[in-house]
């Protein structure tokens, strides 16, 4: 009798949940630890490295301040009459949300952030990526919560386990960049427009509701400060007050002014700063067809206006997504089912009603993407995935009713077909598992010890130049311009100590330097095609000595002098 007790708790009792909660713990600890050991590389995007540089400028007490310099925001404080300082170059580009969370992160090793000379990577980089996982856990723990108000418990499960198990989820995890936060905000959003909605269905009073749709409305503004693409979700959630709840006016109302009170703050700080609410990231967004991100930052023209071919930039854009959009999804299967549930007629009024509204707000997102560019599946302006999890619940929900449609009693033959789904979903994963370890570094084009090692030949008041300026305020903690659009800009700049000191190094790196050779005559470069191919005369040019720089020569460091001859 005890020995059968004993099988039965283990079948069905507490010593069950046990067994299966660990099992899960150290498959997951294992995904964990082959991702974080095997497959982290370090930071490898602009976005990523641009936030990380400046939650370390907010640990070390310099507020919210930038290393990395463009040449269109030193134009912009110059038309809007703001004084250039010459020590702590204000922040405008970037949402403050996710480098004060960094910041926090990075706090209790403010003390240890540089790199040793035997450093592969940085101990910031395997914070952002600690970070990362957190947020993951916690993403996946949400969107657990809202499957279950959503579908039920087993839908919930299977949801988690296919986020658990999406390759995609984990790049983003080690990536350093915001969206797995603002994973966590949507589900977050999401819930709470689940609460106001039960209570309309109970019928409580008006001002219930409203509180309800206010915390969302706050929660959707923290989602604008995580990412100011993600203020695109606005059209769409207030399409939802105004539809499903008896006091459309109020709801649609009080939301507005609480998202709008909520991102207030941080438009006055622009404002303040640089004359406009919306900082320099605006200008990608008003750039015509074919003109890059970079190439707008590189640039001085703060007049840019709607026009200059915006027709062709949303074609293009828009198709570009289209045809990556599984790409952006994760190649998860499951989630690309979900636009085929669109019009699936579901029996619970909520989950029926928020498809559509989920479709409306990343209508809305996608809108942003198209305006300020996607570059790859993972880039800092990827929102896609953030609609990952939603996908799934309705992708799953569809492929579960067809399932059942089939009638099929035989249990068995259930595990085979939601094993399936994990399969295809995991293929990903299992292939980047069974390609086994890769490069230690981001290598082309990012070298951290030896862009660390700039550190060591500069002062921190010293101003340097570069084609990849993230890379060198994150990782050698120096303030960098992004190289100008012309020459001539680059020495009005020195001359002239705009910044408050002459320019005293340029590095250059495969970012200019892989550009093939009708690129640097044509190209945005081609300013530049005598300092990048080293054939420029030094007797004419503002540094007159350089040094070529690991791996094999491919970067190059211009300077006033060899500091790589002292110690």
């Amino acid at each position: 009798m005890a020995l059968q007790e004993t099988v039965r708790d283990i079948d069905s009792g507490l010593a069950a949940r046990i067994i299966k909660i660990s099992m899960v713990a150290v498959v997951l600890a294992g995904i964990v630890v082959l991702y974080f050991l095997f497959h982290f590389k370090g930071l490898g995007t602009e976005a990523a490295m641009d936030q990380a540089q400046l939650a370390r400028s907010l640990v070390s007490g310099e507020g919210f301040t930038t290393r990395y310099i463009r040449p269109l925001a030193i134009q912009q404080l110059t038309d809007s009459g703001r004084k250039i300082p010459a020590d702590h170059f204000p922040e405008v580009h970037n949402a403050p949300l996710f480098p004060m969370l960094e910041a926090a992160a990075l706090f209790p090793f403010r003390k240890n952030l540089d790199m040793a000379p035997t450093d592969t990577l940085s101990k910031g980089d395997r914070v952002a990526a600690g970070l990362g996982i957190l947020l993951l856990l916690i993403g996946v723990l949400v969107w657990y919560f809202v499957a279950r108000r959503l579908f039920d418990y087993e839908l919930a499960l299977l949801a988690a386990g296919l986020l658990l198990v999406t390759d995609l989820m984990w790049q983003y995890a080690l990536a350093g960049l915001p969206q797995l936060l603002l994973i966590i905000l949507f589900g977050l959003v999401t819930l709470c427009s689940f609460d106001a909605l039960r209570a309309e269905e109970q019928e409580r009073s008006a001002l219930s509701v409203i509180l309800r749709l206010a915390l969302a409305a706050f929660l959707l503004g923290l989602m604008a400060l995580t990412h100011g693409v993600a203020a695109f979700l606005l059209p769409g959630f207030l399409a939802f007050c105004l539809i499903a709840f008896r006091e459309r006016v109020a709801a649609t109302f009080v939301s507005l002014v609480v998202f709008l009170t909520t991102v207030l703050p941080w438009l006055a700080h622009n404002y303040l700063t640089c004359g406009n609410p919306l900082g320099i990231a605006v200008y990608t967004a008003l750039a015509g067809a074919g003109v890059t991100e970079e190439a707008v930052m590189r640039g001085v023209n703060t007049g840019l206006s709607l026009g200059g071919g915006m027709a062709t930039k949303f074609r293009t854009g828009l198709t570009d997504q289209a045809a990556h959009l599984w790409e952006y999804m994760g190649l998860n299967i499951v989630a690309v089912a979900a636009l085929m549930a669109v019009m699936h007629p579901f029996r619970n009024p909520t989950a029926a009603l928020w498809r559509w509204i989920v479709i409306l707000m990343w209508a809305g997102v996608t809108i942003g993407m198209t305006l300020f560019g996607v570059k790859e599946a993972v880039s800092g302006n990827q929102l896609h995935i953030v609609f990952l999890p939603a996908f799934l619940l309705y992708g799953l929900a569809f492929l579960l009713v067809l399932w059942n449609r089939l009638n099929i009693s035989l249990k068995a033959l259930r595990i085979v077909f939601l094993s399936a789904l994990f399969l295809l979903a995991a293929a990903p994963m299992l292939l980047r598992f069974i390609a086994g370890a890769q490069a230690k570094i981001q290598w082309p084009p990012y070298v951290p010890p030896f862009i660390s090692v700039l550190q060591k030949w500069y002062q921190p008041k010293e101003i340097l130049c570069s084609d990849m300026p993230w890379a060198v305020a994150w990782y050698a903690n120096r303030k960098c311009l992004l190289l100008p659009e012309t020459v001539r800009q680059f020495n009005q700049i020195s001359d002239f100590g705009v910044l408050g000191t002459p320019i005293v190094g340029l590095y250059l790196t495969p970012v200019s330097g892989g550009q093939d050779f009708l690129s640097l005559i044509k190209g945005p470069y081609k300013e530049w095609g005598p300092v990048i191919m080293r054939t420029v005369n030094l007797n004419d040019f503002l540094l007159k000595s350089f040094t070529p720089l690991p791996v094999d020569g491919e970067c190059i460091l211009y300077a006033d002098r060899e500091r790589w001859s002292h110690k």
